[in-house]
C-alpha cells in the first residue's frame, strides 16, 4: 500500500491532469450511449464520483491538511440526514442523486484547498476546451450531431447532449485561451483553432459563449490599450483601432448568417417585437427574451417554498414532489441551491466557496498581468453565468473547471488550511 500512496503522491497532478482532459471522452460516451444507444447509466457521473472518492482518500492518507475536511463533511453529514428526513423517502434515489450532484462542487473545492501543491497549467485547460470544439466542429461539419434545441430553434451541440453545459464549459474557460494564445508561437495553428471556434460557437446557436466572448473581446481591448497609452506606443494603440474597427465590420457581415442570430431573429418574431425598448417595456417579454422564462421558474419555485413546511424551509423542498414528477430546475445556481436544499443546505453549500471567494479577492495583487487578468475574468464569468443560465457550479461537468481556476487564483500562503 505504501508503494501505491507513494506512486499516488508522486503523480498527483499527473492523475489531475488526465481526469481533467478525458473530461470530454466522458461526456461524448455519456451522449452516445443516451441518445444513440439509449442506455440511461450516466458513466460520466460515476466516474466523477469516483474522483471525488479517489481525492478524499488522497487528503485523508497520503497528504493535506484533514482537520477542517472532516468538520466539513460531518456538518454535511448531518444536513443529509435532516434533507432525506425532510423529504419523501419514496423518491430518495431522485433526490440522492440531486444531494450528490449539488454538493460535487464544495465537496471538490474542499479536497483541492487541502491540497497544497496541485498545479494545473492552462495549457491543459486550452487543450480540454479544444477537444470540446474539434469534436463539435467534425459534428457540425459532417451533419451528424444533435440539435441544440428541441424545437423552434436552430442550432447544434455536435455530438453531446447538455447544450448549457458545454455552452457554460467553453465560456467559463475562453478568458483563459486568450491569454495562452498572446504569444507569438504557433501563429497559423492559433488563427486556425480560432476560427474554428468562433464558427463553433456560432453554430451553437446559445447566447452564453458569444457573450463570453464579447466580454473577453472589450476587456482584452482595454486593457491592451490602457497599456499602450500608459508607454506611449501610439504605434500599437493605433493597432488596436484598426483590429476593433475590423471585428466590428466583420461582424456585421458574418453574424447574420450564424445559428446564434437566427435563433434570436426567431425569438424576435415569437414575441412580436418592434423594437429593443419592447423587450424592457414588458416583464414577461424581459423575462422570455434574457432569462428564457427562468424568472417565471424562479416564481414558481419560490411559491412552492413558501408554501412548504419549516423542516422543507430548513432542508430543502428536494427534486420531486408528492405525485413523483420532477420539479422544473430555475436554472439559475444560486436560487436552485436555496430552494431545493433549503437554507441550511444554502450555508452548508456557500460556506467553502464564499471563503475561497474571499482568499481570491483579498490577495488580489494591485498589477497583474494579462494571464492574471483573464484568469480573473474567467472567475467573473463564473459568477455571471451562475446566475444568468445556471448549470456552472451546480454540474460536475462544469465545476470541476470552477475548482481549478479558484485554486489558480488563491494564494496557497493564504489559506488557512495550508498554514
Amino acid at each position: 500500500m505504501q508503494k501505491v500512496n507513494g506512486f499516488i503522491n508522486k503523480n498527483l497532478n499527473l492523475i489531475i491532469t488526465i481526469f481533467i482532459i478525458i473530461q470530454p471522452i466522458l461526456d461524448l460516451v455519456v451522449s452516445l450511449s443516451l441518445n444513440v444507444f439509449h442506455v440511461g447509466l450516466n458513466l460520466g457521473m460515476i466516474v466523477r464520483m469516483l474522483f471525488l472518492v479517489f481525492m478524499s482518500y488522497v487528503v485523508f492518507f497520503i497528504k493535506g491538511k484533514r482537520k477542517y475536511l472532516l468538520v466539513y463533511f460531518f456538518i454535511l453529514l448531518f444536513y443529509s440526514l435532516g434533507y432525506f428526513l425532510a423529504l419523501d423517502s419514496n423518491y430518495f434515489m431522485s433526490n440522492l442523486h440531486g444531494l450528490l450532484r449539488i454538493f460535487y462542487f464544495p465537496l471538490m473545492l474542499m479536497l483541492f484547498l487541502n491540497i497544497k501543491d496541485i498545479k494545473i497549467d492552462n495549457k491543459i485547460l486550452v487543450m480540454t476546451m479544444f477537444i470540446y470544439i474539434i469534436l463539435i466542429f467534425i459534428a457540425v461539419v459532417t451533419n451528424t450531431g444533435f440539435n441544440s434545441y428541441d424545437i423552434a430553434k436552430k442550432g447544434s451541440l455536435g455530438w453531446f447532449n447538455s447544450t448549457n453545459e458545454i455552452s457554460g464549459i467553453i465560456s467559463i474557460l475562453l478568458p483563459i485561451t486568450v491569454a495562452q494564445f498572446m504569444n507569438k508561437k504557433n501563429i497559423v495553428i492559433k488563427v486556425v483553432l480560432s476560427l474554428i471556434f468562433i464558427f463553433v460557437i456560432g453554430e451553437i446557436g446559445t447566447k452564453t459563449p458569444v457573450l463570453s466572448l464579447l466580454i473577453t473581446f472589450l476587456v482584452s481591448f482595454i486593457y491592451f490599450m490602457i497599456r499602450s497609452l500608459k508607454k506611449k506606443n501610439y504605434k500599437i494603440f493605433t493597432g488596436l483601432l484598426i483590429i476593433l474597427t475590423s471585428v466590428t465590420v466583420t461582424s456585421f457581415l458574418v453574424v447574420p448568417k450564424t445559428n446564434f442570430y437566427k435563433n434570436i431573429m426567431i425569438h424576435v418574431k415569437y414575441l412580436k417585437l418592434d423594437s429593443v425598448d419592447d423587450i424592457f417595456e414588458n416583464d414577461y417579454v424581459f423575462d422570455h427574451f434574457i432569462f428564457s422564462q427562468r424568472i417565471t421558474f424562479l416564481k414558481n419555485t419560490s411559491n412552492r417554498y413558501n408554501k412548504a413546511s419549516l423542516k422543507n424551509k430548513l432542508f430543502g423542498i428536494g427534486y420531486v414532489n408528492k405525485n413523483g414528477k420532477e420539479y422544473k430546475a430555475i436554472e439559475m445556481d444560486y436560487y436552485d441551491v436555496f430552494y431545493n436544499h433549503g437554507i441550511l443546505g444554502f450555508i452548508v453549500y456557500f460556506s467553502v466557496y464564499i471563503y475561497s471567494l474571499y482568499l481570491v479577492f483579498k490577495n488580489l495583487a494591485k498589477k497583474i498581468d494579462f494571464k492574471q487578468l483573464m484568469e480573473y475574468l474567467s472567475l467573473i464569468l463564473v459568477l455571471i453565468l451562475s446566475l444568468h443560465s445556471g448549470h456552472i457550479i451546480t454540474t460536475p461537468a462544469v465545476c470541476i473547471y470552477v475548482v481549478i481556476i479558484l485554486k489558480k487564483l488563491i494564494n496557497n500562503k493564504a489559506n488557512f488550511m495550508n498554514e
